[in-house]
């Protein structure tokens, strides 16, 4: 019970540096990329893993995520900005870095407008159409 609580409190240690770091490199634009290594021990058997890696552009936008489960790549996603910060494209790959999934979003004054779902083929999988009321 204790080894769980504190698996635990590691776990959201690293959330929120994660979470903050995130935040601090929007603003500081100098953390290139974050590699968290969880460690566990049973008794006398002491395993670390890497968990995740996170890659950022100059201005702080994450480039890149990765995660893992007992080294082993969980998730991995790629995104690319416009020149206004906005997220464009994301892709989601497989662990030997084939896309299996890309979403592409469309802007228009500063508003998400439209995104666009396509499978490894290319093909449309979904779309969304994002309408707005102004006041």
């Amino acid at each position: 019970m204790k080894k769980e609580k504190v698996f635990l409190f590691l776990l959201i240690a690293a959330f929120a540096t994660l979470t903050g770091l995130s935040q601090a490199n929007k603003t500081t634009g100098k953390v290139k990329s974050l590699v968290i290594t969880a460690e566990k021990s049973d008794q006398l058997i002491k395993k670390a893993f890497k968990e995740s890696e996170t890659y950022y552009d100059q201005a702080g936008n994450i480039t890149e995520e990765i995660t893992y489960k007992e080294g082993k790549i969980k998730k991995h996603f790629k995104y690319q900005y416009d020149s206004d910060n906005n997220k464009i494209k994301e892709e989601q790959l497989d662990a030997s870095g084939r896309i299996i999934e890309s979403s592409e979003y469309k802007f228009e004054n500063g508003l998400r407008v439209e995104k666009i779902v396509y499978d490894a083929g290319k093909r449309i999988k979904s779309k969304k159409v994002y309408t707005y009321t102004m006041f």
